[in-house]
């Protein structure tokens, strides 16, 4: 068996990785709004600033922003 990665692996993992993307969804979905834009412009409010946290676990399934 060759020890050279040939394009047909990557591709084929390229493929996978967008497949599994696609299916997970964001992590951050529920943190932003989303709203459908009509026409040219668009006008949305601001959040104010805020500091970030100091993440205390490598897989924590709770973000924490700080609202």
């Amino acid at each position: 068996m060759s020890v050279q990665i040939t394009t047909a692996f990557v591709e084929q993992y390229k493929g996978n990785v967008e497949h599994l993307v696609q299916q997970k969804g964001s992590r951050l979905r529920e943190a932003v709004s989303v709203e459908t834009v009509v026409g040219k412009n668009a006008f949305f409010e601001q959040v104010g600033s805020t500091a970030a946290q100091q993440r205390t676990s490598r897989h924590s399934k709770h973000w924490s922003f700080g609202w």
